[in-house]
């Protein structure tokens, strides 16, 4: 209770600095670039306004758990990308209208975020330069507003396999068309290739910070977890070793199922880093007595588990769960498979199993309990599945 009134106060003290700090910025910054008093008055309202807006928005979506790779635990994480992209903000009118590395900062608050976040924080910021810039015009708004939607719209799906080369491309070419059709073609003089040389420039500086971004997103986000998964998915964890020596039929049920579950994430294009360590750890319960959630979830807590792997297990030793990842499908078909084969060969090692005729009867049991009824995989990776499963007859007589 404490931790999570700890966690309540954090989020309150920050939401309400990005909101003090955002109107301060612009303030002083209008109070510098402008003589106006109607027009400070006007960027500072705005600015609380769209701080106000930022900060609805990426609670709203963390209650909703839209938030990509649980950013909703990482508001502070959130809240310095703001602060560099508004220093940012506030400082580009002093640069020429070509140059502002807008796309970066657009892409910037999504990674860390999500879609939505990154769509209002970065058109805030975006409004905030202009109204310290009030001698430009809406094509400047357009330019750099639709150039950051592509970039979003283009990463969106980024995932751990990381293949951001056509998404660089193709945002980089975007921003440069938008340059050239937005400011170029419009400056008063007759064209020539010296006009190009900002935008040219501007190109090369997104994609440098772009490639840093990506670089921090990386190491922060998307493989945060790699070194944790080459631990845990080792059998000789500590973990495992104690399961081998208390439940040692267990130990090998799990080591047999993480098998036939790497080979089925492996040829789906699932995360078979998470489906691994999901199978390895599906009875770890039992080593505070009885396998359920409670006594799993203690133990990733304690282990410090990624929380996909612990996502997977909670919907593996939760039956009663309607909606369950790919994942964790691979899992328990895995796990239904070793059990059945484990079973007929525990009353006659020498029994002829029919394999096809055994997992097309699994398969059945699976789909009348409605597994698969709020699942989201498709009848093609269902029949690969069952194929991945009928081929591996030479591994199941290793569990005689």
């Amino acid at each position: 209770m404490k931790e999570k009134n700890k966690t309540l106060i954090a989020a309150v003290v920050h939401s309400v600095l990005l909101v003090i700090l955002t109107g301060a910025a612009v303030l002083l910054c209008s109070y510098l670039y402008m003589e106006n008093g109607y027009q400070i008055i006007r960027n500072t309202v705005m600015a609380v306004m769209g701080a106000l807006l930022i900060v609805y928005i990426f609670w709203t979506s963390a209650a909703k758990g839209t938030l990509d790779y649980q950013n909703g635990e990482y508001f502070a994480r959130f809240t310095v990308v703001y602060y560099i992209a508004l220093i940012l903000a506030v400082t580009f009118p002093a640069l020429p209208t070509s140059g502002w590395p807008y796309m970066v900062i657009f892409t910037a608050l999504a990674f860390f975020g999500n879609m939505v976040c990154g769509m209002a924080a970065g058109s805030v910021l975006l409004m905030i330069t202009l109204f310290l810039t009030p001698s430009f015009g809406m094509e400047v708004f357009v330019l750099y507003f639709m150039s950051g939607m592509v970039a979003i719209a283009l990463f969106q799906n980024l995932d751990e396999s990381f293949k951001v080369g056509i998404p660089v491309l193709l945002s980089l070419s975007f921003l440069l068309v938008c340059e050239t059709a937005n400011i170029v073609l419009f400056l008063n003089e007759k064209l020539n290739a010296d006009m190009f040389v900002i935008p040219v420039i501007n190109i090369v500086i997104s994609a440098i910070m772009l490639i840093i971004l990506l670089k921090i997103y990386s190491f922060l986000v998307i493989h945060k977890y790699r070194d944790r998964y080459q631990v845990i998915n080792d059998q000789e964890y500590p973990l495992m070793v104690e399961l081998k020596e208390k439940y040692k039929e267990d130990y090998y049920h799990v080591i047999h199922t993480a098998y036939l579950s790497d080979r089925i994430a492996k040829k789906l294009n699932l995360n078979e880093q998470v489906v691994k360590a999901a199978s390895y750890y599906l009875k770890i319960g039992k080593l505070k007595g009885e396998n359920n959630w409670e006594n799993a979830n203690e133990i990733c807590l304690e282990n410090k588990f990624p929380p996909e792997v612990t996502e997977v297990l909670r919907e593996c030793l939760n039956p009663d769960l309607k909606r369950i990842q790919k994942e964790t499908a691979v899992v328990l078909f895995a796990d239904s498979v070793i059990a059945a084969i484990q079973y007929v060969f525990s009353k006659d090692k020498d029994a002829k199993v029919e394999y096809p005729q055994l997992i097309d009867k699994i398969f059945q049991k699976k789909i009348e309990s409605g597994l698969l009824k709020y699942n989201l995989m498709t009848y093609a990776e269902l029949q690969m599945m069952r194929k991945i499963f009928v081929e591996e007859k030479l591994y199941y007589d290793f569990l005689r």
